[in-house]
């Protein structure tokens, strides 16, 4: 069966407790029986159990066989609350992500758990999944009963959504018709150049020539509005605040390469011309970024305010830890993020691109230490026009 749904886990059976929840989410009207069915004792023939998923009151007194958490508790649409074992030896977790294939569910575990700490997981769904009615026999008799009138009930959803963009569509017009409003910033465009999938190295100190060691002798800008002031940069915006570049900084490196007219965008060699940003960080685990990471990103913002002519790609970056497709899949969450701010910032959305690259190019390549990996959980820039 083509897979609907794939669980990522830390730990066998927290991703044995995901694969439960996944086969609920395709198959909403489940009954206890159900799930007994479609998880047979046979699947874990040591746990000590007549099933492998109970109601959680038949837990009482073997608590330490089965899973207890509040958030770890399967809840059928009735309310019941059932609890799975929670003892997986390795064949018979093999034996379960098997099982699911034939249910559209496939499973891969990160094995990255460090004492004590908790295992998890997470579902991603495909192809647009978002819970179907269940095969003949695998459901409840109800699910059937029930198929016509949940369609009928699709249709209103869908009606009232196209109503509400169209509403929307309507009062845009109007907005920038009285001109109370400017163009939309959008949404930024992902992956716009592959070519850049053939990257062989980054280099993010390749942008500070002796050409552009100066970047008020060889500004193209009035000289007024750039002011070398030592150990930075005194920029005049368009906007008349001023903005403090540090010489040390990325945000340097990007002003003075967009600032020299000796500098060119290498449009042969997109290996070439990334800056890492050093400021820009995550919460851990997560794609949310952490309250000083938004500083540099402003000035990111203000310094493509003052070239309005210019456009930039921000490719997102992984450690070694994780499968190939989850590292890939939360650095383009992380790119897609950080462009997200600078539009909200005010960068408008065709001017900034971004692609994840998951735990490809690392500056550190060793990987082997805290501080290594930290380096290689990263965001760069390149400029692509300027």
């Amino acid at each position: 069966m083509k897979t609907k749904i794939r669980v990522h886990g830390k730990s066998q059976s927290r991703t044995a407790l995901g694969i439960v929840n996944a086969y609920l989410k395709l198959y909403p009207n489940s009954t206890l029986s159900d799930l007994q069915k479609a998880f047979p004792k046979s699947l874990n023939p040591k746990s000590f159990t007549d099933n492998i998923i109970v109601p959680e009151k038949e837990t009482k007194g073997n608590e330490k066989l089965f899973f207890e958490q509040e958030d770890e508790l399967i809840v059928l649409k009735n309310g019941e609350r059932l609890s799975l074992v929670e003892l997986w030896r390795k064949e018979d977790f093999d034996a379960i992500c098997e099982h699911a294939k034939q249910y559209g569910i496939e499973a891969d575990v990160v094995e990255t758990l460090k004492p004590f700490e908790r295992g998890s997981y997470e579902l991603e769904y495909l192809d647009g999944t978002i819970g179907t009615i269940p095969p003949a026999g695998t459901a409840p008799a109800s699910e059937e009963s029930n198929g016509k009138r949940r369609k009928f009930g699709w249709w209103w959803i869908l009606l009232l959504i196209l109503l509400l963009l169209i509403l929307l569509l309507l009062c845009w017009k109007k907005c920038c018709n009285d001109n109370k409003c400017s163009q939309p910033n959008g949404t930024p465009i992902e992956n716009t150049t592959p070519a850049d999938s053939n990257r062989v190295e980054a280099a993010p100190d390749s942008l500070t020539p002796d050409s552009l060691l100066n970047p008020v002798a060889s500004s193209p800008v009035a000289s007024n509005l750039v002011r070398d002031m030592g150990d930075f940069l005194s920029v005049t915006l368009p906007d008349g605040k001023e903005l403090k570049i540090d010489k040390n900084s990325p945000e340097f490196k990007l002003f003075t390469f967009l600032n020299s007219e000796d500098a060119k965008v290498d449009t042969l060699d997109k290996a070439k011309g990334w800056i890492t940003l050093d400021k820009l960080n995550f919460e851990k685990g997560s794609t949310r970024l952490t309250p000083e990471s938004e500083g540099q990103l402003k000035n990111i913002a203000r310094i493509m305010q003052f070239f309005p002519n210019s456009s930039i790609k921000l490719g997102g970056y992984t450690d070694n830890t994780g499968t190939d497709a989850i590292n890939m899949r939360v650095s383009t969450q992380r790119a897609k993020v950080s462009a997200e701010k600078l539009i909200s910032l005010g960068v408008k959305a065709n001017r900034v691109a971004y692609e994840g690259y998951g735990s490809q190019f690392p500056v550190c390549p060793a990987n082997d230490t805290d501080a290594c990996r930290a380096a290689n959980r990263r965001i760069d820039i390149r400029v692509t026009q300027k």
